[in-house]
């Protein structure tokens, strides 16, 4: 008898976005502020090598709690003038 099984999984791939640069901004849900946006990518893995990305995005993560939310144009040009913005 022969058995095959395939190992699949999902996996998100985070960077630093360089147009923000290195920007700390405040998380409502610690009240930290370690917060940072990030370029996200999440892909599909096949034995852990990822395969098929699914969903890009750009967000602000706390590195602290792992609290994240979503970046909007608004937001994202504050970012790029130096200011500084909250995770709600």
């Amino acid at each position: 008898m022969d058995f095959c099984f395939f190992l699949i999984g999902f996996k998100e791939f985070n960077k630093q976005l360089p147009e923000v640069g290195h920007i700390a901004c405040y998380c409502g849900h610690c009240h930290n502020q370690a917060a940072y946006a990030f370029r996200t990518i999440n892909c599909v893995t096949l034995f852990f090598i990822p395969v098929l990305p699914f969903y890009f995005s750009k967000r602000i993560k706390c590195l602290i709690c792992g609290t994240s939310g979503d970046i909007d144009h608004n937001v994202l040009e504050r970012m790029k003038a130096g200011q500084p913005v909250a995770i709600g």
